[in-house]
C-alpha cells in the first residue's frame, strides 16, 4: 500500500511539472541573466557559470529543478558565448543572399537596399581592424554609412563606443552603426505585431549621438502587445510574463489616460532608485539599462544614439522573444550575426 501511495504521488508531481512547463516556459526563479562585458560579449558570471534554457545556474541539477530540461547542451563557463547561439543562421531559399546581418535575394537587393557589405556572403565577416576607410560607403538618409570605417573620431561619455568621421557610432567590437537597419528595426515591431508606433519617432530612430528633443507617443494597448511579445514564457514563482507585462504598463501610465510618452515613462522609471520599477525579478542584471532597451525601441526611451546596439543588456530569454520579431546586432558577433528571423 505504502508503495502504490508513493507512486500515485510521483505521478501527480511528475504531471504537474509537464503541464506547468507546457502552459508557462520554464521558471527562472533561481537562475540569472548573462553578464555583458566591455567588448559587448554575454556570458555567464562565475557565480553561476552552467548555461542552460538561455539563463544561467549554479549547475545542471539547479536548472532542472527550475524546469528546464534542455540541460543537454548545457554549458559550464559561458565565456565566448555571443548570446546569438539559439538563432538559425541560414537564409531561406526565398532570400538566399546574406549581407549586413539581413537576408537577400541576390547582392544587388542588398546595395540597393543600403547594404554595401555584399561582398561578404557566408555572414562571418567581423571588422575589428580598427582601420579608418572612408573611401566608400552608402548613402542612407543624411548618413554615409562604412562599415569599414571603425576609427574612432568621438568618444561617447558611457564607454559603450564611439562615433567615426562619418558621425556613425562605432560599438566596443569594431561594428558600424547603420541607420537604415535601425529604422527597419522599429518598423518590423510595427509590422509584425500589428501595432502603431509614433511616425515622428520612426522618421528619427535613426539618430546618432544627439537626443532628438521630440516626445513620441504610443497607446498603453499596442505597448502592451509588445510588452507581452518581450516576456513571453516567464514564469517566477507562479507569477507569468503577461503579468508582469500588464503590471509594467499600468505603472508607465502614471495618469491613467491609456496613452504613454516618452517623458511620462521616465517619469515613471525614474520614480525608481533603480529604474527597473517591477522588473526587478526579470532584469536581475543591469536592470535599469535593460529597461531602457526595451522602451527604446518604440520611442518610450531616448538614450545615446544607435538604437540598433540596443538588447544588450536583456536576459536571454527576452532576447530570442526579442529577436523573432525584430532585428538587431547586439550581443551578436559582428553585424552580420542573425539576430532576426525573415520568415517571421
Amino acid at each position: 500500500m505504502k508503495r502504490i501511495l508513493s507512486l500515485l504521488i510521483f505521478s501527480m508531481l511528475f504531471l504537474g511539472a509537464f503541464v506547468a512547463c507546457e502552459n508557462e516556459g520554464f521558471d527562472i526563479n533561481g537562475s540569472v541573466s548573462k553578464v555583458i562585458d566591455a567588448q559587448g560579449k554575454a556570458s555567464c558570471p562565475g557565480s553561476h557559470p552552467y548555461e542552460a534554457c538561455g539563463a544561467c545556474w549554479t549547475d545542471a541539477a539547479q536548472a532542472q529543478s527550475g524546469g528546464c530540461t534542455d540541460t543537454s547542451g548545457g554549458n559550464t563557463g559561458g565565456s565566448g558565448n555571443d548570446g546569438g547561439n539559439n538563432q538559425n543562421n541560414d537564409c531561406p531559399s526565398s532570400h538566399p543572399f546574406s549581407a549586413c546581418g539581413q537576408c537577400w535575394t541576390d547582392a544587388n537587393q542588398a546595395q540597393a537596399g543600403g547594404c554595401n557589405d555584399s561582398g561578404d556572403n557566408n555572414g562571418d565577416g567581423d571588422n575589428n581592424g580598427g582601420g579608418d576607410n572612408t573611401g566608400g560607403g552608402t548613402p542612407c538618409g543624411s548618413f554615409n554609412y562604412n562599415p569599414n570605417n571603425t576609427a574612432c573620431v568621438t568618444t561617447v561619455a558611457n564607454g559603450s563606443g564611439c562615433m567615426n568621421s562619418d558621425g556613425l557610432f562605432v560599438s566596443v567590437r569594431g561594428v558600424v552603426s547603420n541607420p537604415c537597419n535601425t529604422k527597419e528595426a522599429v518598423l518590423d515591431i510595427e509590422r509584425n505585431l500589428g501595432i502603431d508606433i509614433d511616425d515622428q519617432f520612426i522618421e528619427m530612430s535613426g539618430y546618432q549621438g544627439n537626443v532628438p528633443s521630440i516626445n513620441p507617443t504610443m497607446t498603453k494597448s499596442d505597448f502592451l502587445i509588445y510588452m507581452k511579445e518581450l516576456l513571453k514564457g516567464i514564469n517566477i514563482n507562479g507569477k507569468t510574463g503577461d503579468q508582469f507585462a500588464t503590471e509594467f504598463t499600468n505603472l508607465l501610465d502614471t495618469n491613467n489616460d491609456g496613452i504613454l510618452t516618452r517623458n511620462e515613462a521616465s517619469q515613471a522609471k525614474g520614480s525608481d532608485p533603480r529604474q527597473v520599477l517591477n522588473l526587478e525579478p526579470i532584469f536581475t542584471i543591469n536592470g535599469g539599462l535593460a529597461t531602457d532597451d526595451v522602451l527604446a525601441y518604440v520611442g518610450l526611451y531616448l538614450g545615446d544614439g544607435a538604437l540598433d546596439k540596443y538588447a544588450g543588456d536583456l536576459p536571454q530569454l527576452v532576447q530570442d522573444n526579442m529577436a523573432s520579431f525584430t532585428r538587431t546586432w547586439q550581443p551578436g558577433v559582428n553585424a552580420a550575426s542573425k539576430r532576426y528571423d525573415t520568415r517571421k
